[in-house]
């Protein structure tokens, strides 16, 4: 994320959104897709559940990509759930080809943990597009050794913040997105290299004031996003998040990065009045430096395995940077 051509620019995009096309939203698909192009973004992926919609774009700049979320959702797998717990296993297939709006997408039931997330992927590849795995902390589908199996597998992406379903989990949002970066960690410390994304996993837009005064939970937008490093297309959108040339974020947003084996620099876009702290992070979690203020710089030794960022906002909104991998030196 150096100096590059003219041509590429931070593109805000959402990964996981639903419509009435989902057994569990009701906004229609054209709403869902004005909501985001009336916030700025450039790419929306709707993914409802084991359903493709296909809506037309409101404006000539927000691209939309087709999409599912692969779900099986059980309570009996291998390994068991925890007491209280179920078997819930979702995947993200975004930037799908051939596919049509309304068309069904059921797999059957697997009731190994990564024979049903392997079967999904392989569903998500068939269709020209990419797997993502989806909010592993909800009822802790994933855990360290499975994510690590299916990197190994070839995914590249998984939620490391998802704006709907973290607060479903025991301790909380907080708790929920340290276990989630508790979780790449584990991973990039075994030389593994998986990228992190945040997510809406919006469900209620123009019915969310309603919900609220029933006290039931409105699952609302624009509360986490990618930041993609890209041209304004499918192919170079697409193979900057393979590459991960982007940002996730639940609120802050960056002016430049640069993340390479020899320096890392970030500008954030400060707010009047919020303060911002910059965590760099190395293998197995360990905290390498921790700099205040708007602009934070780390220059890696080679020894840390992988350099990673987090900024923090002083409301605990977060941007995370991708990982590099460094070799020791």
């Amino acid at each position: 994320m150096a100096a590059s051509p003219p041509a590429l620019s931070f593109l805000k995009g959402q990964l996981h959104v639903h419509s009435a096309g989902s057994y569990d939203a009701k906004e229609p698909p054209e709403q869902v897709l004005k909501f985001y192009a009336e916030r700025g973004y450039r790419f929306v992926s709707i993914t409802d559940h084991n359903r493709v919609t296909v809506a037309p774009s409101p404006s000539k700049d927000l691209l939309v990509f087709p999409g599912a979320e692969l779900t099986q959702n059980a309570t009996v797998c291998e390994p068991a759930p925890a007491p209280g717990f179920r078997c819930l296993f979702h995947t993200g297939a975004v930037f799908l080809h051939g596919v049509s709006d309304g068309q069904d997408l059921k797999l059957p039931f697997q009731q190994g943990r990564f024979a049903a997330f392997d079967a999904q992927l392989s569903l998500a590849e068939r269709l020209g597009g990419i797997g993502m795995i989806m909010h592993p902390n909800f009822h802790f589908a994933v855990n360290e050794r499975l994510l690590a199996r299916l990197v190994k597998r070839g995914v590249k992406l998984f939620e490391l913040s998802n704006a709907a379903l973290d607060s479903q989990h025991p301790g909380g949002h907080e708790r929920a997105e340290s276990h989630a970066e508790a979780l790449w960690d584990s991973v990039l410390s075994q030389g593994l290299l998986l990228y992190g994304v945040a997510t809406d996993d919006a469900h209620h837009f123009s019915e969310a004031p309603e919900r609220r005064r029933h006290m039931k939970s409105a699952y609302t937008g624009d509360r986490g996003w990618v930041q993609v490093y890209a041209e304004p297309n499918e192919a170079s959108i697409r193979g900057a998040l393979e590459a991960g040339e982007f940002y996730a974020s639940s609120g802050v947003d960056l002016v430049s990065v640069r993340r390479d084996t020899e320096h890392w620099r970030v500008e954030i876009q400060a707010l009047a009045g919020e303060r911002y702290e910059t965590r760099f992070i190395g293998s197995r979690g360990r905290e390498l430096a921790r700099v205040q203020g708007a602009v934070a710089e780390y220059d890696p030794q080679g020894d840390e395995g992988y350099v990673r960022a987090v900024v923090r906002d002083s409301q605990g909104r977060k941007a995370w940077l991708q990982p590099v991998r460094l070799d020791s030196r």
